[in-house]
């Protein structure tokens, strides 16, 4: 029987796609079971002529139990298309998934197919774990006709493909329509700035007595960099992408005015956060979730409290530098996979499959292919349609997403995050943060690079 998954995050200034818990679930490791799914479309999955058995193991990092039966949903519908593949999953929360897979690469039994973050996959295709999938996109194993090579691209590297984006996200501010409402305070545009960020969480307070958010992590701050033309890593990516520290001075300096003043929530609360479920935010507590959220959250927040969630853009993005549209997670295979065809099939159907997309309901990103997303028209629901629309503006107000983290970047995250706890508990300054982040970072990429 699979244990239930207990989340814990040791702070909530580490973004949400990269949990790190005191304590870890196991894993588990089963074929997926549940109720009885609905035929795939006959037009999209080819009849299976009667093969020797495959049994096809995946992995994949887990932060909601949703993840795990939405992944299930999807098994189930690939298995009854491909009757002599067996798949095997495993999943595990925040840093395990990453410790695990660590472990496999090292001792050679990576599964077949792996779930990559676009910060991760760069690591793995440098030290030669991933496969090309070139020649399935060729033969349309993998059918990646009619698609903007915007949606491909970001996990092509040295002018191949190894991994293939499973939906679009986009980092959010969630916000409660019902709380803005009762402060009078007008929803967030596009040309929404902080210095009326500010003020909003201010009316929070006086007129509700709620937080207006929460502090802000590396996520932000990385966003906060590029609406002032700066970047986290500078081209080469051997040390930080920006020279002058009042970035950085500024960034925490107005956080720890919050702070003082009440208008977020305290950094001890935030601590006992147990997951994508947990937090002020989806707990009715505070009129914004800024707690590094993407899109693709939406249906978590709205599940928790039980009404439609409004979903807005980082203050101070009205100029087109800060967001970015960011794919949710690549599939990729294993090079040491014994089954890469199998592995691509399982690709190909969980990206492809109109029936597949139908179970995922866009909870891994909105779909991209031009004929998913002509399939999924007409069931659309209103939820999907509101994403939809909201990528669209971010895709309106965006720039280039930047290019993967460097191998240092978990480094360089555990000094930001240690010197973050040390500025908001005060016990330094920012400006003798910044100064710190900056010589502890830039030693790190220089020596990783």
């Amino acid at each position: 029987m699979r244990k239930s998954m207990k989340l814990k995050f040791t702070s909530t200034l580490l973004i949400l796609a990269a949990l790190a818990g005191c304590s870890q679930p196991a894993a588990t490791s089963t074929p997926a079971a549940g109720g009885k799914a609905a035929e795939p479309a006959a037009a999209s999955t080819p009849a299976a002529a009667k093969k020797d058995p495959v049994t096809l193991r995946i992995t994949y990092w887990a932060g909601s139990q949703m993840t795990v039966d939405k992944t299930n949903a999807v098994v189930e519908l690939f298995q009854k298309a491909y009757p002599h593949i067996k798949v095997e999953s495993e999943y595990y929360a925040g840093d395990a998934y990453w410790d695990k897979l660590n472990v496999q690469a090292a001792s050679n039994s990576m599964p077949d197919v792996v779930r990559m973050d676009y910060s991760k996959i760069t690591n793995y295709v440098n030290k030669n774990l991933l496969l090309p999938l070139d020649d399935y996109i060729q033969k349309k194993t993998i059918n990646m006709e009619g698609v903007n090579p915007i949606h491909i691209d970001g996990a092509k590297f040295n002018g191949k493909v190894y991994g293939i984006n499973i939906g679009n996200n986009a980092l959010v501010s969630f916000y409660d329509p019902d709380v803005f409402a009762k402060a009078g305070v007008t929803p967030p545009t596009p040309n929404y700035t902080w210095e009326q960020y500010e003020k909003d969480l201010r009316t929070f307070k006086d007129k509700l007595g709620i937080y207006g958010d929460t502090h802000m992590s590396q996520t932000q701050f990385a966003v906060w960099l590029r609406q002032q033309g700066k970047k986290m890593y500078n081209t080469a990516q051997d040390g930080l992408g920006y020279e002058d520290d009042k970035v950085f001075v500024d960034f925490f300096e107005q956080q720890l005015r919050w702070q003082k003043e009440g208008l977020i929530s305290p950094l001890g609360v935030e601590l006992e956060v147990r997951g994508l479920e947990d937090g002020p935010f989806p707990k009715g507590q505070a009129a914004y979730g800024s707690l590094s959220y993407w899109s693709n959250h939406v249906d978590i927040m709205e599940t928790q409290l039980k009404k439609k969630v409004g979903m807005a853009m980082y203050p101070g993005s009205g100029d087109g530098k800060g967001m970015y549209i960011k794919p949710s997670f690549f599939q990729s295979i294993a090079k040491s996979s014994k089954h890469p065809e199998e592995a691509a099939l399982f690709i190909e159907f969980f990206t492809n499959n109109i029936d597949a997309a139908k179970s995922l309901n866009a909870y891994f990103g909105m779909p991209y292919h031009p004929a998913v997303l002509e399939g999924m028209k007409s069931s659309f629901s209103d939820t999907q349609k509101r994403v939809a629309e909201y990528l669209a503006t971010v895709e309106k107000y965006s720039s280039l997403i930047d290019p993967p983290d460097p191998t240092a970047a978990v480094e360089v995250g555990k000094v930001f995050k240690n010197v973050s706890d040390e500025i908001f508990f005060e016990k330094t300054t920012p400006k003798q943060g910044a100064e710190k982040f900056r010589k502890e970072a830039n030693a790190i990429l220089a020596k990783k690079k």
